[in-house]
């Protein structure tokens, strides 16, 4: 880094509004950008697209300044800059590997968005090198972050509801019969971008944030929809039919945790509007999230009629608790949002990169988790569950 002053960032992945129908979850766009221009701790001076005239043209979509922000097209070029400290990897999952290589080598710090790739191997293969190489690292699991999830996690240190016994997790995932088109990709488990992958994993961040790491578990993935219908993400007509799908739609988690407490996580998939049908709104059906947490002196709810996403937010997060001495339930206020001014999906995220910056006074001896946020090796724990998962139940 600069001795100046701020972390100077590669971002691989940021790209201009498509015309017609969209690819992929414009994440870097909705998510990295905002906080990037916006922080007093970082700056962006280089973007990588599959080519450098798409990279010139995102940084004029988005108003960067091209004499500030130079336009790559591979991954070599951006890890050659030396005015880049942070290569920041926002793509599809199966691509992550082959977009930090060249920076890990070149001993750049590295971003990556989880997970971390296709599946555990290459990422242990990613996590060996960022250790040979001795780079600072981060993975985009930023649920521990949300105000809900932090608030809670403090009531229950504060010992509001006991001694924690048990919890449930239910959540609503968009899937099953039905994919939309720019997430088509998760029906191809070898991609790794996935409902199992991508919404367990996150859930389970924020999970073994409140309630601790997994100690044993069992588990049950269920495929019942062997073909499915690509669809058109707002009118939900058929794009295109009956095409292969080789990934559980329904998940199920029960773990003993280290803590002592049991819980189970199941994911299911939320109902889909027939065509031409108006969405229902949040006050028109049951939550999407359902997650209830229970202790010896009382109990904690969250729930969400919006979405499952706790590590993205969902703008109606509520949290309940019961206390049984009490005998009232009463509704808890998460507290002030920081980043209230920047998009939901940015602000997470926001943390996220603030811990990272922060970290810088921990020393690079720590382990992710001692500095506040979760490193490749963090991880790839995460990834060794999964592929545990899949083991289990013959996937």
């Amino acid at each position: 880094m600069s001795g100046s002053s701020k972390i100077r960032v590669g971002l691989i992945g940021l790209n201009a509004p498509p015309k017609g129908t969209p690819t992929g979850s414009s994440w870097a766009g909705s998510a990295h950008l905002p906080y990037l221009v916006s922080s007093q701790k970082y700056k962006i001076v280089a973007l990588q697209n599959s080519d450098a005239d798409k990279a010139a043209l995102a940084i004029k979509a988005f108003e960067l300044n091209p004499k500030e922000v130079k336009a790559y097209g591979t991954p070599e070029d951006i890890a050659n800059d030396p005015k880049v400290d942070l290569v920041v990897s926002s793509i599809r999952v199966d691509r992550h590997g082959g977009s930090l290589i060249p920076s890990i080598k070149a001993g750049k710090d590295v971003y990556v968005e989880w997970p971390i790739e296709s599946n555990y191997t290459t990422a242990k293969e990613l996590t060996d090198l960022v250790k040979a190489h001795n780079v600072r690292n981060v993975v985009g699991l930023q649920g521990r972050y949300n105000p809900t999830i932090r608030k809670v996690k403090q009531m229950i240190d504060d010992g509001e509801i006991g001694k924690i016994e048990g919890s449930t997790l239910v959540a609503k995932n968009r899937g099953g019969a039905t994919v939309p088109v720019p997430i088509a990709y998760f029906i191809d488990k070898k991609v790794g971008g996935n409902p199992l992958t991508i919404g367990f994993g996150h859930l389970m961040e924020c999970a073994t944030a409140i309630l601790g790491d997994v100690s044993s578990h069992r588990s049950l993935l269920v495929n019942q929809h062997p073909t499915v219908d690509i669809v058109d993400p707002v009118t939900t007509e058929v794009i295109s039919s009956s095409q292969p799908n080789d990934v559980p739609n329904q998940i199920v988690f029960d773990a003993a945790m280290q803590s002592g407490a049991v819980f189970t996580l199941r994911i299911n998939n939320s109902a889909i509007p027939t065509p031409g049908r108006k969405p229902p709104t949040s006050s028109t059906k049951l939550p999407e999230l359902d997650w209830r947490i229970f202790g010896t002196k009382g109990e904690i709810r969250i729930t969400s009629h919006k979405s499952w996403t706790l590590n993205i937010g969902t703008g109606d997060l509520k949290i309940e608790i019961w206390k049984v001495d009490e005998g009232t339930v009463n509704e808890v206020d998460a507290g002030e949002d920081e980043f209230e001014n920047l998009p939901l999906a940015a602000r997470n995220i926001a943390r996220l990169y603030e811990a990272f910056a922060d970290s810088q006074k921990v020393g690079d001896g720590a382990q992710g988790k001692e500095k506040g946020y979760a490193d490749f090796e963090e991880a790839l724990r995460r990834h060794d569950l999964i592929e545990k998962m899949y083991r289990e139940n013959g996937f």
